[in-house]
């Protein structure tokens, strides 16, 4: 008994079926979102630092060029009282306006200079604490002016740039 096989495919409708179209770039998979964020996160932090060292650098500048105009004025009127006096009033408005403490600018002698003292790795004004503290008050005065101007000059940086750490020991100090 042998069934006759039809060896003839069967016949189907085919005409209203469609291939999908190709893969849309639009909606975002979720690991594409996530790196996006991610990335926005790096960014936004990179160009927060850009601008933090921008300013920085700002205020180094405008503090070196006062400096300067300082050291400009001493080679005018070779007076070292004065260019003390002028270096203690440039300190004292860094500490007041730009590290933002009123209270340090009220210290005098060995506390001022301990606090400028504070803000570096290493006790800089140590050898200059006479100058700081007591020269403009001296009817004749001697010190090393290039090294004080030097030391003033590498100061600046260095405490701007010890702000943020110096505020978070300050509090830590006060939590305590």
């Amino acid at each position: 008994m042998a069934i006759a096989m039809d060896k003839t495919a069967p016949t189907l409708e085919l005409r209203d079926i469609h291939l999908p179209g190709d893969p849309s770039i639009w909606p975002l998979a979720p690991g594409w979102w996530i790196l996006i964020v991610c990335a926005c996160i790096v960014v936004y932090f990179i160009i927060k630092k850009i601008i933090i060292i921008k300013n920085q650098n700002h205020l180094n500048n405008v503090l070196q060029n006062e400096l300067l105009k300082i050291r400009t004025d001493y080679k005018k009127h070779d007076n070292k009282n004065k260019l003390a006096a002028e270096i203690s009033a440039l300190l004292n408005r860094f500490v007041r306006h730009v590290l933002g403490d009123s209270d340090a600018t009220s210290l005098t002698g060995e506390a001022w200079v301990n606090y400028l003292n504070s803000r570096v790795k290493n006790n800089v004004f140590d050898k200059f604490s006479m100058e700081l503290t007591q020269a403009q008050y001296m009817p004749e005065v001697e010190f090393d002016v290039p090294s004080l101007m030097a030391t003033v000059k590498n100061y600046f940086p260095t405490a701007i740039k010890s702000i943020k750490q110096f505020n978070k020991d300050k509090r830590r100090s006060t939590d305590a």
